[in-house]
């Protein structure tokens, strides 16, 4: 739905460079306090947050090369809601984007025969990648843009609020800083994106040692229009949860997002409210690499098919 995805674009890049490990903590589920330990100046504060955005320009750029595991549930409302829909998908790079292999659908796992030929599809579409044709090198221009797109909103996120220090709270065994984020109203948005920042407000915890967002809450403090309301609205109250974690040396990424955000398109009515685990972070490579990945795989495969 295309209001979500603007909404999910803008919330998922607040997140990206600023978000943890394992378990779905709300805002009211707070770490411990930690007494006695001096605050960071003004100025430490800035250069802690402009590492954060450096880093996270890195990682961005590292979630190229790996593929992963996501778990998606999706609830109609709260977490003892019904289930709408539970799906795994083996989500690969395919160098303008990505690729999702379906692994299980309501808990059981896809036939070997489907996962075989989602496998030459993917096969086909890293082909394609390495020798493209000219609608596949629009894809990749398509995806440059988008790619600088998020790289400026990581930015433009950095400069629409105002930092606070709110300490450091032990999460299990570790010691993160804490920092919240309100609104800067002096901030101009440069685009219809980056003005959703003004509707948010953020709480989010770091590792100070590596300069790493662990975990970001973000709460929709007032309504969200789109074309003046006729087009749609998102509904103050929504919540957005998003955590991170090192996959490798030096390189951070997702394993959970949650989102409970509700709302209406025109004079429907919509609600998401979805829980995405990450898991099993591998590094593929480029197209050309992670082909031979796939070929090994496919192949093997195919010589365990019974003969008939």
């Amino acid at each position: 739905m295309a209001l979500l995805g603007l909404l999910g674009g803008a919330l998922a890049v607040l997140t990206q460079w600023m978000t943890a490990p394992a378990a779905d903590i709300r805002a009211g589920d707070q770490g411990s306090t930690v007494a006695g330990n001096p605050a960071p100046t003004t100025g430490q504060i800035q250069s802690m947050v402009a590492r954060v955005v450096e880093n996270q320009h890195r990682n961005d750029r590292a979630l190229e090369e790996f593929e992963r595991v996501e778990h998606v549930v999706s609830r109609k409302g709260g977490d003892n809601s019904p289930v709408l829909f539970d799906r795994t998908d083996r989500v690969m790079p395919s160098g303008t984007g990505i690729m999702r292999l379906r692994m299980a659908q309501e808990g059981s796992p896809v036939s070997q025969d489907l996962y075989r030929r989602e496998l030459q599809i993917a096969l086909d579409a890293l082909e394609l990648a390495i020798h493209p044709n000219d609608r596949e090198k629009q894809a990749f221009a398509k995806f440059e843009k988008r790619r600088r797109d998020r790289a400026d909103l990581v930015d433009a996120a950095a400069k629409a609020f105002r930092i606070t220090w709110a300490g450091r709270e032990m999460r299990g065994s570790r010691t993160l800083a804490k920092v919240l984020l309100d609104p800067d109203p002096n901030y101009k948005p440069t685009s219809r994106l980056t003005g959703l920042f003004e509707h948010v407000h953020v709480v989010l915890w770091v590792d100070e040692s590596q300069a790493q967002l662990v975990r970001l809450e973000a709460d929709i403090s007032s309504d969200i229009t789109f074309g003046g309301g006729i087009i749609g609205k998102v509904y103050h109250g929504g919540h957005f949860v998003m955590e991170q974690s090192e996959v490798a040396p030096g390189v951070w990424l997702p394993t959970l997002y949650t989102y409970d955000v509700d709302g209406r398109k025109f004079l429907l009515s919509f609600g998401l409210h979805e829980r995405t685990e990450v898991t099993r972070y591998r590094h593929v490579g480029p197209p050309a690499q992670s082909i031979e990945i796939i070929r090994n795989e496919l192949n093997n495969r195919m010589a365990e098919m019974p003969i008939r």
